[in-house]
């Protein structure tokens, strides 16, 4: 192993055993002890290190402060109160959801003007509508999200499907051109 593998390997194994007791522990140890005992040619023998922190890279170390700021924001929005947090409007909380329930209240309609007179029971529009009015019956904040997540769809592939409309005017030559 090469240096830096085997000094991450080390230390997570050195965390893994940390976490175990008994016998999985002395199993864990074992290999550790072989590990930091065994040297490839070149490379001199490590010792287990001393602390998981020892070991961690750069990523690692921005990853333990991050996980430390969440943990003091979250210690003093309980000592102070929810009123510490910075908090999103209510005003603009209510706007989002009211918006959300007229944008799935509209498509449902849209749905219903696609769905042809004589539609059969198997006809894909009506399966489209009875599936959207039952989950709006059923549980209409569901329809919301849904409704928000196809949305997020359609718009995707809108966009792909234009990139690669312009893509493919790229690739024509044009007439009168000499290639």
């Amino acid at each position: 192993m090469s240096l830096p593998v085997r000094e991450a390997f080390i230390a997570a194994l050195t965390r893994r055993a940390e976490r175990h007791q008994g016998a999985a522990r002395e199993v864990l140890e074992a290999k550790l002890a072989a590990l930091a005992g065994k040297g490839t040619a070149g490379e001199p023998s490590l010792p287990a290190p001393a602390s998981p922190q020892a070991a961690r890279g750069a990523l690692g170390q921005l990853a333990d402060g991050l996980a430390a700021r969440h943990v003091d924001s979250e210690q003093l929005t309980d000592e102070v109160g929810a009123a510490a947090a910075p908090r999103e409007l209510a005003t603009l909380r209510q706007f989002r959801a009211t918006w959300s329930r007229l944008s799935a209240e509209q498509r449902v309609r849209q749905t219903m003007a696609q769905v042809p007179a004589q539609a059969g029971p198997l006809n894909s529009h009506h399966l489209l509508h009875r599936a959207l009015a039952t989950m709006q019956e059923v549980s209409p904040a569901y329809l919301q999200r849904f409704v928000t997540h196809v949305e997020a769809l359609l718009w995707i592939e809108r966009q792909q499907s234009s990139i690669s409309l312009a893509a493919g005017r790229l690739d024509k030559p044009r007439k009168g051109s000499k290639r």
